[in-house]
């Protein structure tokens, strides 16, 4: 007699609750998952545009310094007392290198070499060029294009890894006698070290370096690696070809980065700014911890309700598991479709569902606006503002760009404290945002600079309004009754140049006149100075 086997029954108290629990751990799985893979490329995308940023300035700066080291190199070619000096009085010859080298704040060591390559003075004294001829391929070039001139790294006979600027000099009569030349010490302190030095970051982290056209390390945070041929990295690669941008890369020794890489037209130098990868990822997962953290106990609250309300209905959870299903594939569900229902039990759900689908809906409202505001004074951030111009630029729109600077912001910081100087700029933005028209957009563009952009705006416009702005801020009540002052530079698109780039430069630059011109003004690009 065959026996049947009795088949297991699931009370519907279990399997309702099993579903429930489910759907509920499927729906949160998916929308961290989705809400990390958002955060992860956010962060990524904004590091790279910092990254370029830091080395399109520093790219800036690089220009600004060989700039004053042709300056000061052609002012001493052309200074009449070396002429004067050079026959008759050697001590008086060295003792104006010595003052030329300790006014300049650009080289390691001077000299002048003749026509014939004979080094004729040098400074400082114990740092004789040996051999008393120019030998090497960098010095003997120079010598010979009788022009400005930068040569490419290169290997003294002393073993210094060795960049060398010189200008030649010429007499009264246009006869050449030599060149005057200052050289820059790659492994040593130097003018890269005390300018890109005091931010340099570590290799975990984030740093810089800098590279010639050719490809060869100029500064790097591992001086032992100065002259090292890095010219098989993509992104060398690209600043060898004179662009810039930003990029993910793995570097010549094998590590991830996010890079932002900007040329320096002057000289074929490149400037790199690079994060690691996994020092971003570690925020991200400390950030992915912290949530599964304070959502464990809500979870666990969510599903014991859930248990209790499917031993009474059963109904009532298919349209809840649809809901559900449409918030884990990342569609907007409106708290008002969770419908009250007659039975109770179904009907608390649903209220509990739609207050978390309102939740959500709140938190993704709170990112957007994290991702395009400036947390400390309220105003949108440098995202939002390329946002702004990529909007304006695809309609052909002209508009006014204020840069704007707080004068001796640095002091504010340095006297009276950080809180002080937060202070400070929410004051400055607070003025900006009830100075400018509706449709204005104010920015705070990093530190203590903003940016302002008019749409349709004449300069006659945007200097009165960059007037009213620094007027206003002049007379506001400050902390500590302070004398509070700003510099703007204004530009115009597409006057002042033919992309964003351009004439962000041109206010840039009218920003820095005001500055060495006393700062508190106005400038307007494309005014003579």
């Amino acid at each position: 007699m065959n026996i049947p086997k009795k088949r297991i029954k699931i009370s519907l108290a279990m399997v309702m609750p099993a579903l429930v629990s489910l759907s509920i751990l499927m729906t949160m799985s998916i929308m961290i998952y989705i809400q990390y893979k958002n955060e992860k490329r956010s962060l990524y995308n904004n590091t790279m545009s910092l990254n370029l940023s830091s080395a399109q300035k520093m790219a800036v700066t690089i220009e600004a310094l060989f700039s004053g080291m042709r300056q000061s190199l052609r002012a001493s070619a052309n200074n009449p007392a070396i002429e004067a000096s050079a026959a008759s009085d050697e001590k008086e010859l060295q003792v104006i290198f010595d003052l030329m080298l300790q006014s300049s704040p650009y080289f390691n060591s001077v000299f002048w070499a003749d026509q014939t390559g004979t080094i004729r003075v040098v400074s400082p004294v114990g740092n004789h060029l040996n051999p008393a001829r120019l030998i090497t391929e960098g010095t003997t070039e120079a010598l010979n294009e009788r022009k400005s001139y930068l040569s490419a790294p290169y290997r003294s006979p002393s073993g210094r890894w060795i960049v060398l600027a010189s200008e030649p000099i010429f007499d009264s009569s246009g006869k050449y006698h030599g060149m005057i030349a200052g050289t820059i010490y790659l492994e040593e302190n130097n003018i890269l070290h005390r300018i890109f030095g005091s931010g340099a970051g570590n290799e975990e982290d984030s740093y810089s370096y800098i590279v010639d056209s050719g490809g060869k390390l100029l500064y790097h945070l591992d001086k032992s690696r100065v002259g090292e041929d890095v010219s098989s990295n993509v992104v060398v690669q690209r600043l060898m070809d004179g662009e810039s941008g930003m990029q993910r890369v793995m570097n010549t020794q094998g590590n991830d980065y996010l890079t932002g890489y900007a040329s320096v037209s002057m000289n074929g130098w490149g400037i790199v700014m690079q994060t690691s990868v996994s020092s971003i990822l570690d925020d991200v997962n400390r950030n992915l911890q912290d949530q599964l953290r304070s959502m464990l106990l809500p979870i666990m609250i969510m599903l014991v309700i859930a248990a209790y309300m499917a031993t009474r209905i059963a109904a009532p959870f298919t349209q809840l598991y649809k809901l559900t299903k449409s918030i884990a594939a990342g569609q907007t569900v409106s708290s008002e479709e969770f419908r009250p229902h007659w039975n109770r039990e179904a009907d608390q759900l649903n209220q509990i569902m739609g207050a978390a689908a309102e939740t959500l809906a709140k938190q993704a409202y709170s990112l957007q606006q994290e991702a395009s505001t400036d947390p400390l004074t309220g105003l949108t951030n440098r995202r939002e503002l390329e946002r702004c111009l990529d909007s304006w630029d695809s309609l052909g729109d002209p508009y006014a760009v204020l840069m704007l600077d707080i004068d001796h912001f640095k002091k504010v910081n340095d006297t009276y404290g950080h809180q002080t100087g937060d202070q400070v700029l929410k004051l400055v933005a607070a003025v900006m945002s009830d100075c400018v028209p509706a449709g204005a957009v104010c920015s705070r563009f990093g530190g203590e600079e903003f940016v302002i952009l008019l749409r349709k705006h004449s300069m006659e416009e945007a200097y009165r309004m960059a007037e009213r702005i620094r007027n206003a801020i002049l007379i506001s009540q400050t902390p500590y009754s302070l004398t509070l002052t700003v510099s703007i530079g204004v530009s115009l698109y597409p006057e002042h140049g033919g992309n964003r780039e351009d004439v962000f430069q041109a206010a840039d630059m009218a920003l820095y006149r005001a500055k060495d011109e006393g700062r508190n003004r106005t400038i307007a690009a494309g005014l003579s100075a």
